[in-house]
C-alpha cells in the first residue's frame, strides 16, 4: 500500500518523470470579431474519435481562456521545426488584447472568417467548444473538430519535452 507523498516531496520526485512526457507543439488560435488572440500550446491531446475531439489545456490566467466558451470557436495548427517565427511570436504570454493581436502581424495564414490558421504550419484543425472543465490552475477545454486540413506533410512535428513537470 503506497502513502501520498508531501507537496515538496511530489514536486521532487514527480516532477522529473512528468516533464518527461513528450507533448507537440501548437498554436491555438481564436477570433471573437475582429479581436486575435492565440497561445502556444502543448498539452493538447485527441480526446474522441466519434465525434472527433481534442482537448485542450489552458491557464486560467490566459485572456484566451476568457474567450474558449461553450459553441466558441478555436483553431490548433500543428507546428514543425520550420516555424520558428510562428513559435517565437507566441512564446510568451502578453497582457492586452492589443498585443494578443499584434502578434500575428508578419505571418501569413488562411484566408477565411474562422479562427486564424497559418499558412506554414503542417496543419489545422478547427473545433467548436464543446465543454469547459476546471483542472485546478487550467481549464479543460474540449473542442468538437468540425474542420482541418494538411497543409505542408513533408514537415515534421515540433516536439517539447520539459526538464520538470511543474513548470512550462
Amino acid at each position: 500500500m503506497s502513502t501520498a507523498l508531501s507537496e515538496s516531496d511530489l514536486k521532487e520526485k514527480v516532477g522529473p518523470p512528468l516533464g518527461k512526457i513528450a507533448n507537440g507543439v501548437y498554436i491555438v488560435t481564436t477570433r471573437d470579431g475582429e479581436e486575435l488572440d492565440g497561445m502556444l500550446a502543448t498539452w493538447i491531446c485527441q480526446s474522441s474519435f466519434t465525434p472527433p475531439v481534442v482537448s485542450v489545456a489552458i491557464n486560467k490566467s490566459r485572456h484566451i481562456a476568457s474567450l474558449l466558451e461553450k459553441n466558441s470557436e478555436f483553431a490548433v495548427n500543428i507546428l514543425s521545426k520550420e516555424n520558428m517565427d510562428i513559435f517565437k511570436n507566441f512564446a510568451k504570454p502578453v497582457k492586452t488584447p492589443e498585443e494578443a493581436h499584434a502578434r500575428f502581424a508578419g505571418l501569413d495564414r488562411l484566408e477565411h472568417a474562422g479562427p486564424p490558421v497559418f499558412n506554414k504550419a503542417i496543419g489545422y484543425l478547427i473545433c467548436k467548444v464543446h465543454t469547459v472543465v476546471d483542472s485546478g490552475d487550467h481549464n479543460l477545454v474540449l473542442g468538437e473538430i468540425t474542420n482541418g486540413s494538411i497543409l505542408n506533410p513533408e514537415l515534421e512535428s515540433m516536439i517539447h519535452i520539459r526538464k520538470n513537470g511543474f513548470q512550462y
